[in-house]
């Protein structure tokens, strides 16, 4: 038998994303953000079961201090709100204080985000949640979307949260969202797609996640490519959206999964994507120098036989002997075959296509 694909890491398109219980772990964001959107530092985190895709929660804009990317935008002209961020840079928090909240009773909503942020994470005040609160609330109603977001936040805290609380939070998620918030687009997609705080409903979820994507979210085009990459969802039909599009998204995006699972879609020309080795070295390899290592066994099928790429067997036993020491098991196999090969042809010429990788029911597509 000759070396295989290892497919763990992305199962066939035809198999449900959201229904299996060993479902790899989804890239949360676990680091600081700007009032931008921007994701942090990502860490892994686990969902409810359900699927693994995981919302930007108690992630407050800004992290070190209050708003500086997003309160300098032009369209803020307001020179409190200015003077206030000014003195945030400088770490002079009382006077930034009094600064922003000048800018808030004076009706601007983004003085009223600055000193929600302020009460929320502490900086030049003792944290008070309560107040933090109030003042997004002020934010928020004056048609401030990050507002609505960070209040949101606030009332969806995991520890803490009833099921008034988790309706509060879907409410001000949506009033964000439909104010251009790509993060609160992805948080209320995940509460849709995990039935946090509401009737589970793939398809709502969908919906936001898109809108998430679109509006610039890495972790929207994620979490969407995760849970639309399905021909089934407890029967009902395909979605219409793409798998190939969405793995695409995500991969520009810097999701190295979605680069694995496109390498994984053009190897095994499956769902609509052409057959093209070609492609599939070209994202194995970014999935590879990312240091995911299913790719790089994958790469190493492809260098091994030749296909969409010049044979290089030393190369291979490279990225087998990566992937191997990484714990892939798949990957010491494919590296103990092709040395058995070399051993009786130390010039072996391959002819056949890598076998495709059978049907699992047990996993999930992408992490």
């Amino acid at each position: 038998m000759g070396s295989q694909y290892d497919d763990r890491n992305l199962p066939p398109p035809s198999q449900n994303p959201a229904l299996n219980g060993n479902t790899p772990t989804a890239q949360g964001n676990g680091g600081s953000n700007g009032g931008n959107g921007n994701n942090g530092d990502a860490t892994q985190a686990n969902g409810n079961g359900t699927n693994g895709a995981q919302p930007q929660q108690s992630n407050l804009l800004p992290h070190e201090y209050p708003s500086a990317d997003r309160l300098t935008s032009p369209d803020i002209p307001t020179a409190q709100l200015k003077a206030g961020i000014e003195f945030a840079k400088n770490g002079d928090y009382q006077n930034a204080y009094d600064s922003f909240k000048k800018s808030c009773k004076g009706g601007n909503p983004s003085g009223c985000f600055a000193i929600g942020t302020m009460y929320a994470t502490g900086k030049g005040v003792d944290t008070n949640i309560r107040r933090a609160k109030k003042y997004y609330e002020i934010g928020c109603s004056a048609g401030d979307p990050t507002s609505c977001t960070n209040l949101a936040m606030l009332y969806n805290d995991d520890k803490t949260a009833t099921k008034d609380d988790k309706e509060l939070a879907a409410q001000y998620y949506m009033s964000a969202c439909e104010g251009g918030d790509a993060i609160a687009c992805n948080n209320l997609g995940f509460m849709y797609a995990n039935g946090d705080g509401m009737a589970k409903d793939f398809f709502t979820a969908i919906k936001y996640y898109k809108l998430a994507c679109e509006g610039g979210s890495n972790l929207g085009c994620y979490n969407l490519g995760l849970l639309s990459n399905t021909k089934n969802i407890y029967g009902k039909k395909k979605s219409e959206l793409s798998q190939a599009d969405l793995n695409y998204a995500a991969c520009n995006a810097g999701d190295i999964v979605g680069c694995s699972n496109l390498g994984w879609m053009y190897a095994n020309g499956v769902d609509d994507v052409p057959l093209s080795y070609a492609y599939a070295a070209k994202y194995f390899k970014r999935a590879c120098e990312a240091r995911d290592v299913k790719s790089c066994s994958n790469l190493g099928v492809l260098y091994q036989k030749g296909l969409g790429v010049t044979q290089d067997t030393k190369y291979a036993l490279d990225l087998y002997t990566y992937s191997c020491n990484a714990g892939l098991q798949q990957a010491c196999d494919n590296y103990r075959i092709l040395k058995e090969d070399l051993h009786i042809n130390p010039k072996p010429t391959y002819n056949i296509k890598p076998r495709p990788s059978k049907q699992r029911q047990s996993s999930v597509y992408k992490r």
